[in-house]
Formats: C-alpha cells, sequence, structure tokens
C-alpha cells in the first residue's frame, strides 16, 4: 500500500486530517509534527506522497523539500501553506507544477485528499520520473523569507548557484553566465537537486533588480472573493423518489479519485430523460443543467444510429472539441439500473485515463457490492 507522509506542527490541523482519512483506504497516513521527526520517517519508509508545512520547530518545510529533491527525487510533494501566506500561480500552467503543489490553509479534507490522490497518480502514470523544476520551487524562498546559498544540480551535468538574502534574489550564475539571466536560465531546469547552505559575506551585494517571483514565471495568487457554496439547492431538484440524496452522497464519497485526472472539471449522473441525480464540479460557473441537456440529446441519437445499424447499443461516446472533451458512459443497465455519466475534461485532460477509472468507480458510485 502506497505511504503518504504529513508534516504539520499544528497538531490540530494534524488530529483533523487523520480523523477525516480514518474512512479512506487508499493508502497509508504517516504524520509527524518536526523535521527531524520527518527526515526518521524518510529514511525508513518509501513514501509515494510528501506533504509539509514550511514553519516548523526545527528543519523548517524548505529544507525538507530540498532534502527531498536530492534523496526522492520522483516523489510529489505539497506546500501547505499557513493562512495569509500568497500562493504562487505559474502563468505557464502545463501540469508539471502539480509535482510540487502549494495548498492554503485553511483547506477542507476532501481538497487535501484529492491532491494527494494526484500525486499517486503522477507516479502511476510514470510523470513523477522528471523530478521538480526549479521554477517551482524558487518561490518557497520568498516564502520563507530564507537567507542561503542553493545549489542547483540538473541531469549530473548543469551545475548552478543562486544567494538569497531574506528572500531576495542577490545573485546567480552557471557555467560563465550571472545575474539575471543565469537565474532564468536556471528556473527551467527539472529534475533538479537543492542544497542550501549559509550565505557568505561576500555574496551579500545589491540584489537582482528582477522579482525572484518573475524569474519562476508565477505571479502571487489574489485571493478570490468568498463565493456561495456549492449546496444541494444549486441544482435541480427531482422529486424525493429518484434517491437524489443517496447518489449524490454517494459520488461525493468518491469525487477525489475523479478529481485527481489530469483536466477534470466535473461529472454528473443523469437519469434517460436528461434530469440530473447528481453532479460534481471544479468550476462552479459550469452549467451542468444545460451542458448535460444538450450531450444527452446526442448520446440519445447516437443510441438510435448504433440501433439502426445493427451495432447493439451505445455504451459511450467521447467529443473532442478545443475547449475540452466530453465524455459520456453508461453501466450495464441490467446490473446497476439505466443511468448516464457525463464527463467534462479541459482539452489537454487524459480522457482516456478518466474512462479507465470511471468503469472503475461507477459500479461503486452505484451501490454495487
Amino acid at each position: 500500500m502506497d505511504k503518504v507522509l504529513l508534516v504539520d506542527n499544528d497538531k490540530e490541523n494534524l488530529d483533523k486530517i487523520v480523523k477525516g482519512f480514518k474512512g479512506l483506504h487508499h493508502f497509508k497516513l504517516l504524520t509527524a509534527s518536526t523535521g527531524k521527526t520527518a527526515l526518521d520517517l524518510l529514511n525508513d519508509n518509501k513514501v509515494s506522497v510528501f506533504a509539509t508545512s514550511i514553519n516548523l520547530p526545527d528543519i523548517n518545510g524548505v529544507q525538507l523539500i530540498a532534502f527531498m529533491t536530492r534523496n526522492f527525487s520522483s516523489t510529489p510533494c505539497i506546500i501547505m501553506l499557513d493562512p495569509g501566506q500568497s500562493k504562487p500561480w505559474f502563468t505557464d500552467r502545463g501540469g508539471h507544477e502539480d509535482f510540487l503543489y502549494y495548498l492554503e490553509k485553511p483547506f477542507e479534507f476532501g481538497r487535501l485528499a484529492s491532491i494527494i490522490f494526484l500525486g499517486l497518480n503522477l507516479k502511476d502514470e510514470g510523470q513523477a520520473i522528471k523530478g521538480m523544476t526549479l521554477k517551482h520551487f524558487l518561490p518557497l524562498i520568498a516564502l520563507s523569507n530564507k537567507t542561503c546559498q542553493m545549489e542547483v544540480a540538473s541531469g549530473g551535468q548543469k551545475i548552478g548557484f543562486l544567494y538569497f538574502n531574506k528572500g531576495v534574489l542577490l545573485d546567480a550564475k552557471h557555467d560563465n553566465v550571472t545575474g539575471d539571466q543565469a537565474a532564468r536560465d536556471m528556473a527551467i531546469w527539472d529534475g533538479v537537486s537543492i542544497t542550501l547552505t549559509k550565505l557568505s559575506k561576500k555574496n551579500m551585494k545589491n540584489p537582482i533588480q528582477t522579482k525572484l517571483i518573475d524569474i519562476a514565471g508565477a505571479t502571487w495568487k489574489k485571493k478570490p472573493k468568498t463565493k456561495a457554496p456549492l449546496t444541494r439547492r444549486s441544482l435541480p431538484t427531482p422529486p424525493e423518489d429518484t434517491g437524489q440524496s443517496k447518489l449524490q452522497n454517494s459520488l461525493s464519497r468518491h469525487m477525489n479519485v475523479l478529481r485527481t485526472i489530469k483536466g477534470y472539471h466535473g461529472l454528473a449522473v443523469l437519469n434517460p430523460e436528461g434530469h440530473i441525480l447528481a453532479v460534481d464540479t471544479m468550476d462552479e460557473s459550469i452549467d451542468f443543467t444545460t451542458f448535460t441537456a444538450e450531450f444527452n440529446n446526442i448520446f440519445a441519437e447516437c443510441g438510435r444510429a448504433v440501433n439502426h445499424t445493427g451495432m447493439d447499443r451505445c455504451t459511450g461516446l467521447t467529443v473532442h472539441t478545443p475547449k475540452g472533451i466530453i465524455l459520456i458512459i453508461t453501466p450495464d443497465v441490467y446490473k446497476y439500473g439505466n443511468f448516464r455519466f457525463i464527463g467534462l475534461m479541459s482539452p489537454e485532460g487524459n480522457g482516456y485515463f478518466m474512462q479507465i477509472q470511471l468503469e472503475k468507480i461507477i459500479p461503486k458510485i452505484l451501490g454495487a457490492p
């Protein structure tokens, strides 16, 4: 079984997470409240995902993440930001930032579980072998106001140095390149091994003018305005005998698996008439009522065409557009009932992986033994 290590000196937060994970048997959770305990656990256990807060009483989270790059470079990591800390938002969102994920406190238990599953999937799909990109690590230096010298190695051949004073970049160099250009060159290095040491006085000169967050190719994400939570009343309300409550609760129990899939935006469960019985969404702006009604009609037409041409019945349909992927799957009607599952993904989403995951969890959502 996969092991996940969570490091946080906030005992109340740790206890809540441990309690929340009791009913989730997909991995074993290890916990630590100090950096030293975390290092002991890492040396004694094969950890599949590592999560840590930045501010710890002894070895801070920045040093722990640097340790991971040197010793467990293919292990996805999560940084749990303290309340009020800004989250970096990378402008080039190619998916690799998921290897080092920044999560803001306070967070819902389900949100943490989703990100852990995302890390597990990165390893399962072989994407974690690329390791960490330096630009995704750099915001940690600013967040922790770190003063240090950073040695960065990449690919066993590239070696460079960056110098920081209280989170501000002073200088950088690799080969014969120095300053701003050296820092920008190194920012895109992947598979990095990072070592942090004490900053010598000779390197404490005037800082580079470019801000560290700009060199990382990111911005500080502003906290969004509070939105009304998505409640049951936000959904179309069918008659009570449709079993909406039971189905919605069942979908909610399994949504953490779905939310780890690259490009996942949402999923709705319909009856043959196109009425929504349950829904999960990552984007409250999606109008699932209109969206599902249109594609339910398309699926019905597809079913008629399949039947007319003697190809039995339509059990699934995938539609690719420049703005997204629509995936429709029906379970075995004789075993599970007449339902339709409609999923929405971004254009670069892993549609095949979502299909495989849906085929696994649909029986569980529908209450199969």
